[in-house]
């Protein structure tokens, strides 16, 4: 199994790389990341099947695509090496009781079925510009029940940094949420949060770019350790 994914080259997700990478190489994996020019968000997360296609074929081998705002744990070997099934990813259960499938750490093995699923993934987000990648390879993946085995990794699989997870006690694949480097900052521009800054009031925005600040900064002393 290799580790595969991309990143734009732009400084926020360049750092990201440097760091997942880093990671990576502390735990042992093989990777191979694709560097992309940068680009409006729906554009770039559009090329996630492309990738993934790209990568089955290039190598003949199951991949494990990740996000590159992740950061790896442990060696992923254990959880992955006797996995009897043609993807593995995780849904998130709403409140509403619907399910929806998170897209920053998926498993694929290496297999036709496979193929078809990717390739029938990149024609549905083709079909339907509306959608984000996560919710055509949902729909992708419903097109293909009864033929394809779904193994529905856990929430330490996509573990959130700054969420509190109570089936979970500790992540074995952290994201980093790369985005609020972007939106939050933004955000923090507003008139409304300049003032509220001015009156010593609560910025959420800038709570949650702190966080994510402080959270890559002890990662980062510990690939360094």
């Amino acid at each position: 199994m290799i580790i595969i994914g991309y990143y734009t080259t732009d400084p926020v997700y360049q750092e990201c790389f440097k760091l997942l990478i880093k990671s990576l190489e502390r735990v042992g994996h093989r990777y191979d990341f694709k560097a992309i020019p940068p680009s409006d968000w729906k554009s770039v997360t559009d090329l996630k099947p492309r990738i993934v296609l790209e990568k089955l074929q290039q190598y003949r081998e199951p991949v494990l695509y990740l996000d590159v705002d992740a950061f790896v744990h442990e060696n992923l070997e254990q959880y992955f090496s006797d996995k009897d099934c043609d993807i593995a990813v995780n849904y998130l259960q709403k409140k509403t009781g619907e399910e929806e499938l998170l897209s920053g750490t998926i498993y694929f093995a290496y297999n036709e079925k496979v193929i078809s699923l990717v390739q029938a993934w990149m024609q549905t987000g083709e079909e339907n510009p509306g959608l984000n990648d996560q919710q055509s390879l949902q729909l992708a993946v419903h097109q293909f029940e009864g033929e394809l085995t779904v193994y529905r990794l856990s929430a330490a699989f996509t573990y959130i940094f700054d969420r509190v997870y109570d089936e979970v006690k500790r992540p074995i694949i952290e994201h980093l949420q790369a985005s609020r480097e972007i939106y939050c900052r933004r955000k923090m521009r507003s008139i409304k949060n300049k003032l509220k800054r001015l009156l010593n009031l609560k910025v959420e925005s800038e709570e949650m770019l702190n966080r994510r600040i402080k959270r890559v900064t002890e990662l980062n002393k510990i690939v360094k350790v």
